[in-house]
C-alpha cells in the first residue's frame, strides 16, 4: 500500500508496559518532507512512541496513521518501506559493513547499498575504513 502523503499522527494514545503507563493520550501531527526530534528525560517515552508509529507494538488506546491510514491497515513490508529510525540502541553485526547495510534487503544490489550509505552520510567515512571491513 502506497500512502496518499507521509504525514503521521498519533491521535489520543496510550501505552504501558505491564501496568506502568508510560505514554497516556498523546496526540502528535509530524508532517510529511519534516525532520522530527523527539526530545525529554530518560523514562519518558521516546523511544516507546517510535516503536509505536512503526508498529514495533500495537497501541492500547488511540491510532497511529501514516498518510490518514491506520499502521494497522499496511502490511509490515509496507509500512517499513515508508520509515527510517535512528534509535539509541545500534546492534552491528560481525560481518561486513555491506552485509550490515544490506540486513534488512539482502538481495540489495551493491549500487542500493552504496545509495544507502551515502543517504545515511557514512559513505565517505567507510570508504576510508580498511577495504577488509567494507568487502563492496
Amino acid at each position: 500500500m502506497i500512502p496518499k502523503n507521509y504525514n503521521i499522527d498519533m491521535e489520543n494514545i496510550s501505552f504501558s508496559y505491564d501496568k506502568r503507563k508510560i505514554i497516556d493520550n498523546l496526540t502528535l501531527h509530524i508532517p510529511e518532507k519534516t525532520t522530527t526530534a523527539i526530545v525529554g528525560p530518560s523514562g519518558s517515552g521516546k523511544t516507546t512512541a517510535c516503536k509505536l508509529i512503526a508498529r514495533f507494538w500495537d497501541v492500547q488506546d488511540g491510532t497511529v496513521k501514516l498518510g490518514n491510514i491506520d499502521v494497522k491497515d499496511y502490511s509490515m513490508d509496507s509500512l517499513m518501506k515508508n520509515f527510517s529510525f535512528v534509535f539509541q540502541n545500534v546492534i552491528l553485526f560481525q560481518d561486513t559493513i555491506a552485509n550490515n547495510i544490506k540486513f534488512g534487503q539482502p538481495e540489495a544490489s551493491i549500487e542500493k547499498v552504496v545509495e544507502a550509505a551515502k543517504k545515511a552520510c557514512c559513505h565517505d567515512f567507510i570508504m576510508r575504513l580498511p577495504k577488509a571491513m567494507i568487502q563492496l
